[in-house]
């Protein structure tokens, strides 16, 4: 039998988050029919990749990257099933040398390399708010202006970034040297929120794993942020970033990303964001230029090649710089509101947990007096446990 490895390497803001859950949440039924997910932590995935790309995030190198790679290669060499699936879109940066550590370290299975994409014009605006929920404060004027005009020249690090992860026929060279062209594999992907669930059943068509076996239910598929969320937390980006160093990303993902952006957009209406009018003939050429070099490439297509080349923009988008002023201020009230709300929330937490600690406080009293009360009066010892008992 010969296993098969299905490595998604991107590419980022296709849905990776989606898929990481999907398949954390459901390891255990998956490995029972034969399908490993080789993580033992739902953020080992993201540990391997900066050890195989030896990089560092926000500055920093955490010390347990250091061999996750080859440990999670030791899970799946170890794996006695068919199939092993994992996913990390910052994979899609791998240098060639890099990528063929990669393939080799997995062989003698057989590897296939997965990247799932949209329309280039949609990956221009994921990708700035990528870099929003990463502490960043650029416009999106100044962010897509400056990719549009200077390709991969553009400011770093977007340029790079964009550029090297987004572009499918750049991301994949690397990999199709390193695996080979006939084991690439390219799902396309609508524009977000068209079709609900396009992402998991093309996914488990290719890798073969059988939908109804998996939970998905709550899951959300990565929807991009509204206009107003993206504004508002740029703005704020400019304030905070600084403030909470190295806290950003848990800080903002706990109290903005899962709940009080949502709460403010929801105050003043959910607006989807657009592309500049400037820029709309540029996305549909590079999305044909992207859909031809996959189709000379022989890439293995799962999906439409035809709907990298189709914008279809919502028709009531709204660009950042669009957004009135009036809304940001409601929305930030809205947000101000939520986290106060949380704030509460918390302080009930601590002082139930207080109040829990002096309780138990007692308790341990009443136990040795009713251990000393052993000794004692037959007398004290029924008063002592009548006292026990009506402790709560």
């Amino acid at each position: 039998m010969t296993k098969r490895i299905y490595l998604h390497v991107g590419a980022p803001a296709t849905g990776g988050r989606f898929l990481r859950r999907a398949l954390w949440g459901n390891r255990r039924r998956l490995g029972d029919n034969g399908v490993c997910y080789p993580f033992g932590g739902p953020q080992e995935h993201f540990g391997a990749t900066m050890d195989l790309r030896e990089m560092s995030w926000g500055g920093r190198r955490d010390p347990a990257w250091d061999g996750a790679w080859n440990r999670m290669v030791e899970r799946v060499h170890d794996w006695g099933g068919p199939t092993v699936v994992l996913t990390e879109p910052l994979l899609a940066g791998a240098s060639e040398e890099q990528a063929r550590r990669a393939v080799a370290s997995l062989e003698p299975a057989e590897v296939h390399i997965v990247f799932s994409t949209r329309a280039l014009g949609w990956q221009l605006l994921a990708d700035w708010q990528e870099q929003i929920r990463h502490g960043h404060a650029i416009t999106f004027d100044r962010f897509t202006d400056d990719l549009v005009a200077n390709g991969d020249k553009a400011a770093p690090p977007f340029g790079g970034l964009f550029w090297g992860l987004h572009d499918a026929p750049r991301a994949l060279g690397p990999w199709a040297r390193a695996a080979g062209a006939d084991r690439v594999h390219v799902i396309t992907l609508p524009a977000p929120g068209a079709r609900p669930g396009v992402l998991w059943s093309r996914y488990c068509a290719l890798t073969g794993i059988d939908p109804a076996l998996c939970d998905v239910g709550g899951l959300d598929e990565d929807a991009p942020l509204t206009t107003v969320e993206a504004e508002l937390l740029r703005r704020l980006n400019e304030r905070i970033g600084p403030m909470l160093g190295g806290d950003y990303e848990r800080v903002v993902g706990e109290y903005l990303l899962k709940g009080g952006l949502a709460a403010a957009a929801d105050q003043v209406g959910r607006h989807p964001m657009t592309l500049p009018e400037r820029h709309q003939d540029w996305a549909r050429r590079e999305g044909a230029r992207v859909a031809e070099a996959i189709r000379a490439a022989d890439y293995d297509v799962v999906g439409d090649l035809e709907e990298l080349g189709e914008l279809r923009l919502p028709a009531a988008g709204r660009l950042p710089d669009q957004v009135p002023e009036a809304l940001v201020s409601t929305a930030s009230v809205g947000v101000v509101a939520h986290l106060l709300e949380r704030l509460t929330q918390s302080h009930e937490r601590i002082g139930l947990a207080h109040l829990n600690s002096q309780l138990t406080g007692v308790r341990e009293n009443l136990d040795r007096l009713l251990e000393a009360a052993g000794e004692s009066a037959p007398a004290l010892q029924r008063a002592t446990r009548r006292v026990g008992r009506r402790t709560p």
